[in-house]
């Protein structure tokens, strides 16, 4: 959820957005976004930002195509709508072969990132459609797969970047942009960094989207590397197939919606990230729009397990994408964010419910304690009357842990 002085905002997963009186959860107003019998889902917390409400949706394995809106914060008012995949005679439509673009996807499902000082919106898109089969929408699809610069005012784009052009392995690009200030090569810089799920840790120029940095930050063999422009240069015979396409990262990528964090104090990003591989198998070229069993356009794919697949803790340097350490994580497959604080720890959990911190600079665990089930959210720390907590929700149960 979200709160904006005494008001909290909540979205549902059938696509309204709820106004709440903080105090006594009386319904101040309720929006409907979008059509949920047309496959919009809203699975994201909204962002509250000066006098506006800020939400996408999910959606796109339904053949629809991708929205952000901004509302009134007092009124639920829409201020104005971005489509992320463009229309017939919009810029960037020839990117769709055909009529695709009426089916492209591109979904808006994971919360943003604002820059009060520029007024900008950064918001990761996701993965066109139909998702494992890309011969029947030729091109690049835009803006599938990429990081869009808004206008909070008006909603207008300034620049976009796409990550990956015509992606056929379901590697959104919705993952939480960070933003930060640092330099490179001796000049300072506004920067926005994401660790993609298609296992590259990129570093963007954040008032311009020009490429500066991209490396991989986990295993992939679907690219040889990135271009000048931070293009990526494919592999021969990564593409799904009728057989089953060995290629890293899985499905789930390297990273998925779960929040890293970035420490000004040490200068690294801290990733929650995953070790795994798949057989991806092609489906077919078309979908049909709200149709559940056409989700995504059949195919899919095979995840291998075992002792190769694991979730690690990695430390990145925030301008290079070095890494700096990793905490390898034992205990099933974790979906926890990680939280950094100014004392120096990194919290987060394994995907059987330990709960730890480990030391900032250097990854050694320092405490730890089992809550009995797996925390899929990021852990957050508060003060109360100068005293200072740390809180985890696992399973039904919230975790509340006070500083000594």
């Amino acid at each position: 959820m979200a709160i904006l002085g005494d008001t909290v905002y909540v979205a549902t997963i059938d696509s309204y957005l709820v106004a709440l009186d903080a105090k006594t959860g009386a319904v101040r107003w309720r929006t409907h976004v979008a059509e949920n019998k047309e496959g919009y889902a809203i699975t994201q917390a909204p962002l509250a930002i000066n006098g506006k409400i800020i939400t996408g949706t999910g959606g796109g394995e339904a053949g629809l195509r991708g929205i952000l809106d901004a509302y009134d914060a007092k009124t639920g008012k829409r201020l104005w709508r971005l489509w992320t995949v463009p229309a017939a005679g919009e810029p960037g439509v020839e990117t769709w072969s055909g009529d695709s673009w009426k089916t492209g996807g591109a979904t808006t499902w994971n919360a943003g990132s604002y820059d009060p000082e520029s007024n900008t919106l950064y918001w990761g898109t996701g993965q066109p459609a139909p998702d494992w089969n890309g011969d029947g929408r030729l091109g690049d699809n835009l803006y599938s797969c990429s990081l869009l610069a808004v206008d909070a005012d008006t909603g207008k784009m300034k620049w976009y970047f796409q990550y990956s052009p015509h992606e056929t392995h379901d590697w959104d690009s919705a993952e939480p942009p960070i933003l930060f200030d640092a330099s490179i090569n001796g000049k300072p810089r506004k920067l926005v960094a994401m660790a993609n799920r298609n296992a590259f840790y990129y570093v963007l120029d954040r008032v311009t989207g020009e490429f500066l940095v991209g490396v991989p930050f986990a295993k992939q063999t679907w690219a040889k590397g990135l271009d000048a422009k931070g293009r990526p240069i494919p592999v021969d015979n990564v593409e799904p197939s009728s057989q089953g396409t060995l290629v890293y990262p899985a499905i789930t990528g390297a990273v998925n919606w779960s929040s890293p964090s970035y420490s000004p104090v040490t200068g690294l990003v801290y990733v929650d990230t995953r070790e795994m591989g798949a057989y991806y198998f092609k489906g077919h070229p078309t979908i049909e729009p709200a149709n559940p069993a056409d989700t995504g356009g059949g195919g899919g794919q095979r995840t291998l397990s075992g002792d190769d697949a694991y979730n690690a803790i990695r430390a990145l340097e925030a301008t290079t994408g070095k890494l700096k350490w990793q905490f390898k994580m034992s205990g099933g497959d974790t979906w926890t964010g990680v939280l950094s604080t100014a004392g120096g720890l990194v919290f987060s959990a394994d995907g059987v419910g330990n709960f730890f911190a480990l030391d900032a600079e250097t990854g050694k665990p320092l405490w730890d304690v089992q809550v009995g089930a797996g925390i899929r959210a990021s852990p957050m720390t508060y003060a109360v009357d100068g005293k200072q907590y740390v809180a985890a929700a696992a399973g039904n149960s919230l975790f509340v842990f006070g500083l000594p």
